[in-house]
């Protein structure tokens, strides 16, 4: 137990580091760049359409990607999404986001382990716990034609 207020600072590091998020972008480029989707299911965040189902049952043309990679809590409910990606997509002028790929993962960990013994035997335990987890997400950046 020596050494639990090193673990302790330790894990609070590693939520502090992993909680610094950046939202990439990629442009698109095509020679036919007029797109129509067939309708689904979207939210509004930031006065900007976010598809997370489906697309936009109207005339679009795509300006670029937009990845993310946010340590946070992943909304389950598909009603929100990092501000980091919304001002990326507002800078860009979009219109509206199409979800391509959300996923999680641990993103980092604590590990505590003891170990007792005698001359001849031992006895060891220990335990690990998720500190953090990781969600990437994609998003098609559009613009709307109508």
């Amino acid at each position: 137990m020596k050494n639990f207020p090193r673990l302790l600072a330790l894990a609070v590091l590693a939520l502090l580091l992993g909680a610094c998020a950046t939202a990439n972008y990629y442009p698109h480029e095509a020679r036919e760049n007029v797109h129509q989707g067939k309708g689904g299911s979207r939210f509004q965040y930031e006065g900007l359409d976010v598809w997370f189902i489906g697309e936009p049952d109207r005339r679009y043309k795509i300006l670029g990607y937009i990845e993310d990679s946010v340590s946070s809590t992943v909304d389950d409910q598909h009603r929100r999404i990092s501000s980091e990606v919304a001002k990326k997509a507002h800078e860009i002028g979009a219109d509206a986001l199409i979800e391509v790929v959300t996923s999680r993962q641990a993103d980092s960990s604590v590990s505590i382990g003891s170990v007792f013994g005698g001359r001849h035997s031992g006895f060891g335990m220990g335990f690990g716990f998720p500190v953090t987890e990781q969600q990437n997400a994609r998003y098609t950046a559009i613009k709307f034609l109508d």
